[in-house]
């Protein structure tokens, strides 16, 4: 489907989408995906994430709030930002937490060439992969492509022979799997902490 705008077009697939007719998602994921890709990769600056935010925009519309008081690719296109800042927003807060977890270490310089922190290390990467393990072997795979080998969901569809959509929901569900499955040694370390 072309993804040139022609507001007539565009019109009628928004009539289509509120109406809520079979395919109109499909549709709509055709017309708005790649427009709304480079969206957020002007933002974001990394083809793999603007992909994801796009993915989650496309995944939460069917719950979405949209009733047509605005055009359906502007509600998409502020979906796609606000995703795109949210996503900044999470990993500046991650870089912060990683600096000051460094600047701790570098602090405690001996602790951390030790024997004893060495052991911990061993045994946290150890618990890592047995909680990837409790993943279901397709989410696994897509999270050991996109993690180890930095694939893009659409490589990972293609080399998965799934479509991108697909790629995405497995991904989501492998972080949530994987989220579960560390759960207890985040609670261990949480109380060590404490």
């Amino acid at each position: 489907m072309s993804t040139s705008t022609n507001p007539v077009a565009e019109a009628e697939l928004e009539r289509r989408w509120l109406a809520g007719e079979e395919g109109a998602l499909a549709d709509v994921h055709g017309r708005y995906r790649r427009r709304l890709e480079a969206v957020a990769y002007r933002i974001v600056g990394n083809r793999a994430d603007a992909e994801d935010v796009v993915q989650r925009v496309f995944v939460a519309l069917p719950r979405a709030a949209y009733n047509g008081t605005a055009s359906l690719w502007s509600y998409l296109y502020r979906a796609a930002v606000n995703g795109s800042v949210n996503l900044l927003r999470s990993r500046k807060r991650r870089i912060g937490l990683e600096r000051e977890v460094l600047s701790q270490a570098r602090m405690n310089g001996d602790a951390c060439s030790s024997p004893e922190a060495h052991i911990l290390e061993g045994e946290i990467l150890a618990a890592v992969a047995k909680a990837l393990l409790q993943v279901k072997p397709q989410h696994r795979q897509a999270l050991v492509l996109r993690i180890h080998h930095g694939l893009s969901n659409v490589e990972i569809a293609e080399r998965e022979k799934v479509p991108p959509a697909t790629v995405g929901t497995w991904l989501r569900r492998g972080r949530e799997e994987l989220r579960e499955a560390l759960e207890p040694l985040l609670r261990d370390v949480g109380r060590g902490s404490s």
